[in-house]
């Protein structure tokens, strides 16, 4: 069969970032649905990607490409930002292709699955939660039945107009036992590129080496929430593997690991270290880690082998606040983290949340000065989002006020006692952005970084990105 898997058409620098000038960056391939391709290319059937958000088609163009490749099934991968882009999406391919079966998964379907169907029409299945197991049984009972199961693990269908959810799939306990990511079917060469500064090289991939987090009891997570899942990892021989082909077959030059948690194990960080010495892949990678899990030792040991960029989530400058979201760690150990990484040259990128359940605008200036401090090479400041499912959604409700579902990573869905409305909200971000990033003292350390054009093209377009959230 012919299968065709979807992201749906999305501005992720206005809609997700909120930004206001049209800088190209932060694009990923839609690694979701790679996972998906893999064991169906096994099968014997045809695979095709089209990553709408990336490449900016909108619904007509999407439906052109379908027209020549003959769908027999569609599925459609979402996150909440694009929810509205995704209902549209469904819709339109579903009068447009009314015989072919249209399968919703992702994100949003995994938190909002009753809405979606509110929101589409006709909608054949939706699949929440890991998706590769469930959606082969899909692809394997349609193929036989030709028509979609109504009681299979992971899924949600509606039947006479009653809606039903199915029991959760099982996970896979073992992720080697995956098959990696369909790599084959992106070309990373076109669209896909990080956030300006956010790289050394070109092409970038990004990776998972793990699934869920080990900590998972922070407030604001879906990972602590009734979406959570098991933590497992990869072993480091698989990764290696995995990061072989994409340089052989694609080119790649950077690596981008999106786990939760990257550096966890130090065990598994220096296996992974030595395999990377041992193969001689010698290229730059970066991580998301969290400031309680490391060590020096650790990060030096990762430094050799290519590690320059760690991102972390600080989320305020209050201690009192990171005890109420149960981050598990201390202003301090934030400080620390910073530092060593300063000392090895390992560039830091400090996550934080405003308007948590709590904060006034007198505790979001002690982020702002915090954020200011620490010797971060780079900050980002977003509004608090109100994951469903989570203990801090529940906390915002008894809180303040719960404005309209997320329409974007800069859009104010809730504004805490503390502040008069999602005006000022808004305002304290824009001061956030200006005072850390337009402080002399930052602009002269980072002035002496300009050494080839390339680094002045990426700050350049960092400039634009950060005057299209500032201002």
């Amino acid at each position: 069969m012919n299968i065709a898997l979807l992201t749906p058409p999305y501005d992720l620098m206005k809609q997700g970032y909120g930004s206001k000038r049209k800088v190209r960056g932060g694009l990923f391939p839609p690694l979701g649905l790679a996972y998906l391709a893999s064991p169906l290319i096994k099968d014997g059937h045809k695979v095709k990607i089209i990553d709408a958000s990336s490449y900016e088609y909108n619904n007509q163009e999407i439906g052109r490409m379908l027209s020549r490749f003959k769908p027999d099934i569609i599925g459609i991968s979402s996150v909440t930002g694009a929810a509205d882009a995704s209902y549209s999406l469904a819709n339109f391919l579903k009068f447009h292709f009314e015989r072919v079966p249209i399968i919703y998964g992702g994100p949003h379907a995994s938190c909002f699955g009753g809405i979606v169907f509110d929101n589409i029409k006709d909608l054949d299945l939706l699949v929440y939660g890991e998706g590769e197991i469930t959606f082969k049984a899909i692809v394997d009972y349609y193929a036989q039945e030709k028509k979609m199961p109504q009681n299979l693990n992971g899924t949600w269908v509606k039947i006479n107009g009653k809606l039903i959810k199915n029991l959760p799939a099982k996970p896979v306990y073992k992720l080697d036992d995956l098959l990696p990511p369909a790599y084959e079917l992106i070309d990373y060469k076109k669209v896909y590129k990080p956030l300006p500064l956010q790289y050394k090289r070109l092409p970038t991939a990004n990776m998972l080496t793990s699934r869920g987090c080990p900590y998972g009891k922070c407030t604001f997570c879906s990972e602590a929430g009734r979406s959570s899942q098991l933590y497992r990892r990869h072993s480091p021989e698989r990764i290696i593997e995995e990061i072989k082909f994409l340089i052989k077959k694609q080119d790649v030059k950077e690596i981008a690991f999106w786990d939760d948690n990257f550096l966890i194990s130090e065990n598994w960080i220096f296996k992974f270290c030595d395999l990377l010495d041992k193969e001689e892949i010698r290229m730059p990678w970066s991580v998301v880690a969290r400031v309680d899990t490391i060590n020096r030792k650790m990060l030096e040991r990762a430094k050799k082998s290519g590690l320059w960029n760690i991102f972390f989530g600080c989320e305020t400058g209050n201690q009192d606040l990171l005890d109420r979201i149960k981050k598990g760690i201390t202003l301090d150990q934030i400080r620390q983290a910073v530092r060593w990484c300063n000392e090895l040259n390992i560039d830091t990128r400090g996550s934080f949340m405003l308007a948590l359940p709590g904060e006034t605008p007198v505790k979001a200036l002690n982020t702002i000065e915090f954020a200011c401090q620490i010797g971060l090479t780079y900050a980002q400041f977003l509004p608090t989002y109100l994951d469903w499912g989570t203990e801090l959604y529940d906390d915002a409700i008894a809180s303040g006020i719960v404005l309209p579902l997320y329409q974007g990573r800069t859009s104010i869905t809730y504004v805490p006692n503390g502040y008069k409305d999602a005006k000022e909200v808004r305002e304290m971000q824009k001061k956030a952005y200006r005072e850390f990033y337009f402080r002399p003292s930052y602009i002269w350390k980072h002035f002496k970084r300009l050494k080839d054009f390339d680094k002045i093209k990426q700050y350049f377009d960092a400039l634009m990105y950060i005057l299209g959230i500032s201002t």
